[in-house]
């Protein structure tokens, strides 16, 4: 069983990169975006690391929903908030469970 409908209270889109002609013999990459999605979105608590003198953040949010088609090469939108994915995980292992994918913000 999924996620209950009343706590996916927000919209997302995947977003796929996508690679087109730019009408000179070159090319240009660019996210599109997908399908749209309700989730749950929360924060976590920061989990950083010092590697070499450079603070390193690994993700910074957790997004909950239904079970979609996405992989970790896509990202998530909300709004004018972007999202690079850093784990995605099925708990249930069914497919009509839910999924909770890890993200890192980005500016």
């Amino acid at each position: 069983m999924g996620i209950s409908s009343g706590l996916l209270i927000e919209t997302f889109y995947p977003q796929t990169l996508t690679e087109t002609s730019d009408g000179q013999g070159g090319t240009t990459t660019s996210f599109a975006d997908g399908t749209a999605f309700r989730g749950r979105l929360s924060s976590l608590p920061v989990n950083e690391r010092m590697s070499a003198d450079k603070l390193t953040v690994f993700a910074s949010h957790k997004l909950f929903c239904d079970v979609i088609s996405i992989s970790e090469s896509d990202r998530i939108r909300n709004d004018t908030r972007y999202f690079e994915i850093k784990g995605i995980v099925q708990p249930s292992n069914l497919s009509n469970g839910h999924l909770e994918i890890t993200l890192l913000e980005i500016n």
